[in-house]
């Protein structure tokens, strides 16, 4: 496979001035449209590339399975382009922080957050968990060709996700967690709450046409034309961002698949646990089992 080698071209100081904003086209001198691998100048892997990997069955089963997820929300903080404290109704100001408005979703499992305080399915999969489970050859495949792609990575990975309860895991992956993403451009951004040992990756499903929308690591002056079928493996802990669209006919769709394994999922107890938890918490009211 073809090895390309990145110069970096700014300090992360200088990078980390870029968060919230969004990738123009002087972030980028090098636009990658084949299968390739990449590589900083010191041998670290930022991101592995290949064309076509991905069947195009198996993209169009995730996608039917997983765009119901999709909602507008307040809640993808600095990849929105805003990340600010919510002001209530009243005009107070509260302790969760938010972003801009965009159409995104999550799929599959999530550790406790400042607003939910333990372990559950998302919402898309407690409401329509025959059609999440629809989806699981989608992710399966993913993971496969993770482990294929970037062994190292994935052996961290396999650990982890070996220790957390099964109840947590989609199907035989070593993946928690889907984000489902509609022509959602998101500002440069370094992604948070997923495994740090691990390795990100990008899927995107389009209709109709239109140019543009490049997955860009400004860091290193890169950028990834992303079609049906491609997959890419990426290190998201580095600073990236979408270019804009263009060129967009009137039908045009780009929904991404951002999939991983919660850094925190690992410390949940089974779904009985965290029922309990929640049982205590409400002082032995009546609880449904419905959201485990």
């Amino acid at each position: 496979m073809k090895k390309v080698i990145f110069k970096r071209l700014m300090t992360n100081q200088e990078s980390s001035e870029l968060k919230k904003s969004f990738v123009g086209d002087e972030h980028y001198n090098t636009l990658i449209t084949e299968s390739c691998d990449g590589y900083s100048e010191e041998g670290e892997l930022l991101f592995k590339f290949r064309k076509g990997a991905l069947p195009l069955d198996i993209l169009k089963k995730g996608y039917d399975s997983f765009k119901g997820s999709i909602e507008l929300t307040d809640g993808r903080g600095a990849a929105s382009g805003s990340s600010h404290k919510r002001i209530r109704k009243d005009g107070t100001v509260s302790n969760i922080t938010v972003g801009n408005k965009v159409r995104s979703g999550n799929v599959g499992y999530m550790d406790p957050s400042a607003m939910v305080r333990y372990c559950r399915k998302t919402a898309f999969a407690q409401k329509y968990f025959e059609t999440f489970k629809e989806g699981i050859p989608f992710i399966n495949f993913i993971s496969k060709k993770y482990e294929e792609l970037c062994p190292d990575k994935y052996s961290r990975q396999r650990v982890a996700a070996d220790k957390t309860d099964e109840n947590y895991i989609i199907g035989d992956s070593v993946y928690s967690t889907v984000t489902v993403n509609e022509n959602f451009r998101t500002a440069i951004h370094r992604d948070a709450g997923d495994f740090k040992e691990g390795f990100g990756n990008l899927i995107v499903y389009r209709e109709g046409s239109y140019d543009g929308g490049f997955f860009c690591l400004p860091e290193f002056g890169v950028a990834l034309d992303l079609h049906n079928g491609d997959l890419l493996f990426v290190d998201v802990h580095k600073y990236h961002g979408n270019s804009e669209v263009i060129n967009k006919s009137d039908d045009w769709k780009r929904v991404s698949f951002v999939v991983y394994l919660r850094e925190k999922i690992q410390s949940c107890s089974s779904p009985e646990g965290e029922l309990d938890k929640v049982r205590n918490k409400f002082n032995g009211k009546n609880m449904t089992e419905k959201w485990v």
